[in-house]
């Protein structure tokens, strides 16, 4: 079921309108929802929820197939669904009854394979993913798709929810809660929220974080400071000078948020084309993803030096495109999702010209 509810999550964004898509665009700096086939807390976006469609590549000419890390895709078959006919024709692509896969595959921010930020996110990733509650040792089974006593391997929950209070456990319906076990986040032994950043359930998982930090010569995010209200002042704090050609006059800028370390990330619109930029800065252990994305979609990439001077990866499909910079700085990573629009090969270049990567601190 939680399969289910997870692609409507995805899809819907897919599907929604200019002005549902700025607002959840607008909420990907926020906690995630509740709700999560995987091990859920409300207080965790290690792994963003941008539901833009993703790529890959047969070829990995420049290192961008390097930066895709594989999950296993979810498959849709309707005897085997729990709704309505309505319900997985809203689900599915093409709006009928059929099959449909849904790719699962991420892709990491925070660096090119064999970076020191890489390294350390991919050991995280690839972590035992045990918790703990009420004292037991608990972890996530891939394959029975449940929670089971780490020692003993028997069953122990159908999922974990970490949610924030009482009321919010209130908004959430009983059936929805079968099979489930809730922790307060009052409960979680006054983890710092540093940690919750990271996905951390447990003092253990701390502890492993800063010493895979510490292993790979990084620092941790540091204090979060929101800018969502000025445009301006989001700027002054992350570049040296505007670092985005007339940005005032042609874009629509949603100022999102900084870390103490430099990493920031902010979503924006010109035209019909919405993205989102992410810059993880150079020595930070930096652990998120974007998630959903098909390996299939994609088959070409090139280099391109834009205007400014800046050698870049550009990719590309009919909907998705990708802009990689990597700096001395930072590695940054432009997301753009295009609508219905068709991005040629010059007008991906022309949009890249717009920056000034130089510029950002």
């Amino acid at each position: 079921m939680l399969d289910k509810e997870l692609y409507k999550d995805t899809f819907s964004v897919l599907k929604a309108s200019e002005d549902t898509l700025s607002e959840v665009m607008k909420m990907t700096t926020h906690r995630k929802r509740i709700r999560s086939k995987l091990m859920l807390t409300a207080a965790t976006i290690a792994i963003l929820a941008v539901a833009l469609v993703g790529t890959a590549f047969a070829v990995n000419m420049f290192g961008f197939r390097d930066l895709i890390i594989p999950n296993p895709d979810l498959v849709f078959n309707f005897d085997d669904f729990e709704g309505t006919e309505e319900e997985y024709k809203a689900m599915s692509p093409d709006g009928s009854l059929d099959d449909f896969t849904v790719p699962m595959s991420n892709l990491l921010l925070a660096g090119f394979a064999g970076s020191p930020e890489f390294e350390a996110a991919m050991e995280w990733e690839n972590r035992d993913r045990i918790t703990y509650v009420d004292g037991v040792a608990v972890r996530w089974d891939q394959e029975a798709d449940i929670f089971v006593n780490a020692e003993t391997g028997e069953f122990f929950a159908e999922g974990i929810m970490i949610v924030e209070n009482q009321e919010t456990l209130d908004s959430i319906p009983p059936e929805d809660l079968e099979g489930w076990v809730v922790i307060f986040e009052s409960e979680r032994d006054d983890i710092p929220e540093i940690y919750w950043w990271y996905g951390a359930s447990s003092w253990a998982d701390v502890d492993l974080i800063n010493e895979i930090a510490e292993r790979h010569g990084l620092v941790l995010y540091g204090a979060l400071f929101n800018h969502y209200r000025d445009w301006k002042d989001f700027q002054t704090s992350i570049a040296n000078e505007p670092f985005i050609d007339k940005a005032d006059d042609f874009f629509t800028l949603y100022p999102g948020y900084r870390w103490e370390s430099g990493t920031f990330q902010f979503d924006a619109q010109y035209g019909d084309i919405w993205f989102q930029l992410r810059s993880s800065r150079r020595g930070t252990f930096d652990t998120v993803m974007i998630s959903n994305i098909d390996i299939s979609a994609f088959s070409d990439e090139w280099v391109y030096e834009n205007i400014h001077g800046t050698s870049l990866l550009l990719a590309q499909s009919a909907t998705q495109s990708f802009i990689i910079a990597d700096t001395e700085i930072a590695f940054i990573v432009i997301s753009l999702h295009a609508g219905n629009s068709l991005l040629t090969h010059s007008d991906l270049e022309h949009f890249a010209d717009l920056f000034d990567f130089n510029q950002l601190k």
